[in-house]
């Protein structure tokens, strides 16, 4: 069998489809005879690989930045990455950016013989291993479809587990952040009421009411051995927390647009539990295996929920409405004037359903388990 050792993989999305490659990454590294693994990504995604065993290089593109410039400065751009990769030597290629011109790339210009991803629209013209995905992705997790593209090399992975890595340094940094708030060896909740950059302008259709949240964890105070909330997210969604601490009953350390990307993976590696909307964050915290409970309403959690399953991880769906989910082959119902799907769901509902789920029976069993 050939050995696949130099490869390039791109993956230009958001958090959480970046992380959905790790279990891919691990079976090339485990399975596969992997030397060199180089990593294409969108400029936001670049730091969930920091500290990532399996791969060897990444090169961050930020896509905005290449849109706004002139036809000269983009070829000037693409012509460095190309011999920047060339020297590399690559000798296989996965496309997870359901587009044309990386395939057209790795065939004209860095000539790698093995090309695999998904046909989607025909968009896979230029890849010699295609999978097709007319419906894009459905009824089952994209991790699993990513998974199987390791078919092409006839790799099985042993485990579709997330990775993320953290390495002693940010932990001690982030406890020192920790201490300096009061936190000293003590519980504390986080709660990420955004709903991540991936959807920009739209992202307000996958957020939950911020005091929705507000209100639900004042719900479970009785159930929750912590006395303080810390919340999470990205610069963008300071607005939406700004009222959070009136009338909540932790004491409320707000942090959103104030933490860099590594110190909020390290911050969420040692809450009790986190609560989230579908985004970057969601996935993040299920990768650290950190208990979590997260909130979705336009998209399928089957398909882009926290995976895999576990008995410390609740995804609390919204209503049950004939337009839901609107997610589907990579277009939302972006004109939707009522946000029910979410909207809808009270503070009430969601709190009975993580009461009746045993949820926090599970994480307070585990936590004595790991304290003995």
């Amino acid at each position: 069998m050939k050995k696949h050792k130099r490869i390039l993989i791109v993956n230009p999305f958001g958090i959480g489809d970046c992380l959905f490659i790790t279990p891919l990454l691990r079976a090339l590294k485990e399975q596969g005879s992997a030397e060199r693994i180089i990593l294409l990504l969108g400029s936001r995604t670049n730091e969930v690989f920091k500290e990532n065993p399996y791969v060897s290089k990444t090169i961050p593109i930020d896509r905005g930045w290449f849109r706004k410039q002139k036809f000269f400065s983009k070829l000037g751009f693409v012509w460095n990455l190309v011999k920047e990769l060339r020297k590399e030597k690559l000798d296989t290629f996965f496309d997870f950016s359901l587009s044309r011109e990386y395939g057209f790339i790795a065939l004209f210009f860095l000539w790698i013989p093995m090309r695999i991803g998904f046909n989607y629209k025909k968009r896979g013209l230029f890849l010699n291993r295609r999978f097709d995905l007319s419906e894009g992705y459905q009824k089952k997790h994209v991790i699993e479809y990513y998974c199987e593209l390791l078919k092409a090399l006839n790799i099985k992975p042993t485990s579709q587990e997330m990775n993320l890595f953290l390495s002693e340094l940010e932990k001690s940094e982030a406890k020192k952040i920790l201490n300096a708030e009061g936190i000293i060896d003590e519980p504390y909740i986080v709660v990420a009421p955004g709903g991540g950059d991936s959807w920009g302008k739209d992202a307000y259709l996958k957020q939950w009411p911020s005091q929705y949240f507000k209100q639900l964890t004042n719900l479970l105070k009785d159930q929750l051995p912590v006395t303080k909330i810390i919340l999470l997210g990205s610069p963008s969604e300071q607005e939406l927390t700004k009222d959070f601490s009136i009338d909540s009953k932790f004491e409320v350390i707000n942090w959103v647009g104030q933490r860099t990307l590594r110190e909020s993976f390290s911050i969420i590696s040692g809450a009790y539990m986190v609560f989230a909307n579908d985004g970057g964050i969601t996935h993040v915290t299920r990768a650290l295996g950190t208990p979590l409970i997260s909130l979705y309403g336009p998209v399928n959690p089957v398909v882009y929920g926290p995976y895999p399953s576990s008995d410390q991880t609740l995804v609390v769906y919204g209503k049950d409405l004939s337009c839901q989910p609107c997610y589907g082959k990579f277009r939302y119902q972006s004109d939707c004037e009522t946000g029910a799907c979410l909207k809808e769901l009270m503070p009430e509902d969601a709190a009975e359903r993580i009461k009746q789920s045993g949820i926090l029976e599970n994480i307070k069993t585990r936590k004595c388990e790991n304290n003995v």
